[in-house]
């Protein structure tokens, strides 16, 4: 059986302690974990691609012809340098776009402000939470 719904506050028994208003500047910026993970995704696209290359162009007894193993360690090395790259210019972007961004910038109001709500229903005490009682009794939970 499910549990009764709370009947909403009684709007009487709010009371506002604290009321501020900031000015603030609103702006849309670009997701930064967006633009990194494109450049992770563009960084072993391009490592495939160069291990592709060199596998097609490699000498005889190069690191590409010693099996399954060089032509991994190629890769790695390859997607490694690539990511990087990514990372550096994917991030490179983001901060352009994000600086271009604060030209369209706007000025505005925020306002907070901070509630107490009296809650009769289940008020606050200072009571020690009957699991701590019970942590603290060595002879363990009464039953």
């Amino acid at each position: 059986m499910a549990a009764p719904r709370a009947a909403a506050p009684d709007p009487d028994d709010e009371h506002v302690v604290d009321h501020e208003v900031r000015a603030v500047v609103v702006h849309s910026s670009p997701r930064y974990g967006r633009f990194l993970m494109i450049g992770v995704v563009l960084g072993v696209i391009a490592g495939v691609l160069l291990t592709i290359t060199a596998a097609l162009t490699d000498d005889p007894g190069g690191p590409l012809s010693s099996g399954p193993g060089g032509v991994l360690r190629v890769f790695a090395l390859y997607a490694a340098a690539c990511i990087a790259v990514g990372l550096v210019v994917m991030g490179v972007l983001a901060m352009a776009l994000d600086r271009r961004s604060l030209t369209r910038a706007r000025a505005a109001r925020a306002e907070h402000a901070t509630t107490l709500v009296l809650d009769l229903d289940a008020p606050v005490n200072d009571d020690i939470p009957q699991w701590v009682r019970d942590a603290e009794d060595p002879r363990g939970p009464a039953r």
